[in-house]
């Protein structure tokens, strides 16, 4: 059975440089039912799952709070993600580690490779199972990687904006490679008028697709369940590099370098440096501590409830 459909000769010329929306059948292979996601969940190491909580009122950057689920078995948290709270679990690198995920994603990419041309330049593949409840979110951000997201069930909203300074400013995008935030970028509700795509309706079945480092965030309908794939390429190898030289030029020394408007030599350079700084000066300088602010309690509404005391997560 093939997973991706209706790839046209457009969809291939597109790839990588607009925003696609392109069917696939991945719900079809039984990985992604409650029951084989609860099985999922208990053979995953707990330190490749981020269970997460979205407060109220989130500050930015803690736009999504991490929870203590230990002791918790994957059933529980399928019903927790299907409460009416706002959980959110990203099962880091599952399609990677775990057999009959491993098939699917290798799957993935031959038929990738068929619609777009073999690319060695694909690095660093890594796929991760997305569980999250209906009034769950993924705030306006930025992948300093190539991402793929494969909706498979529920309905959620998305919605893709340029990569102009105006959208995603340097600034923003440094705190991404430097590891001051996740991936979250400060977001007004009047960026939504200049939204590529404003929104999106997915209802289980799209692979959406859109370039390397442009803004976008989703907002839940229903209880979802997606797979993202991301890699690094070249490209994006270099900016990043490149990036992470303009944010410590920035923050040690008080500069106001600009990306966009540096000339190639002068991002070559940077990206030469940078990849020094970050065998020198390393992400774990910048890089804000995770604190567990809730925990998992099955006798509350939503299933989280908060810690007395924020503590850095262990597990």
């Amino acid at each position: 059975m093939k997973l991706i459909e209706n790839w046209s000769e457009e969809d291939r010329k597109d790839y990588g440089k607009k925003v696609m929306i392109v069917q696939h059948k991945l719900n079809e292979t039984g990985l992604f039912t409650d029951e084989a996601l609860a099985e999922m969940l208990d053979r995953h190491p707990n330190y490749l799952i981020d269970f997460q909580h979205i407060p109220d009122n989130p500050d930015y950057p803690d736009q999504q709070v991490s929870v203590d689920f230990s002791g918790a078995d994957g059933a529980t948290m399928i019903r927790a993600a299907k409460s009416p709270g706002r959980v959110w679990i990203n099962v880091r690198e599952v399609m990677n580690r775990q057999p009959e995920y491993k098939k699917v994603l290798d799957q993935l990419h031959r038929e990738l490779e068929h619609y777009v041309g073999t690319n060695k330049d694909r690095q660093n593949c890594r796929g991760g199972v997305l569980i999250s409840s209906a009034h769950a979110s993924t705030p306006y951000h930025a992948d300093p990687t190539m991402t793929h997201l494969w909706h498979i069930r529920g309905h959620k909203k998305a919605w893709v904006y340029p990569k102009t300074g105006e959208f995603l400013p340097d600034e923003a995008y440094e705190s991404i490679v430097l590891g001051e935030v996740d991936e979250d970028v400060p977001w007004t509700p009047e960026l939504d008028k200049g939204a590529i795509v404003a929104p999106a309706d997915l209802h289980g079945g799209e692979l959406v697709l859109w370039p390397i480092r442009s803004p976008h965030r989703v907002q839940n309908v229903t209880y979802c369940v997606s797979m993202v794939m991301e890699f690094s390429t070249k490209r994006s190898a270099f900016t990043n590099a490149g990036m992470f030289a303009n944010g410590v030029l920035r923050r040690k020394f008080g500069m106001h370098p600009s990306w966009e408007n540096a000339s190639a030599p002068e991002k070559v350079v940077k990206a030469v440096v940078g990849r020094a700084m970050r065998k020198t000066v390393g992400r774990k300088s910048f890089r804000r501590k995770d604190l567990v602010r809730f925990k998992l309690d099955e006798s509350v509404e939503g299933f989280v409830s908060a810690v007395e005391t924020p503590y850095e997560r262990v597990h």
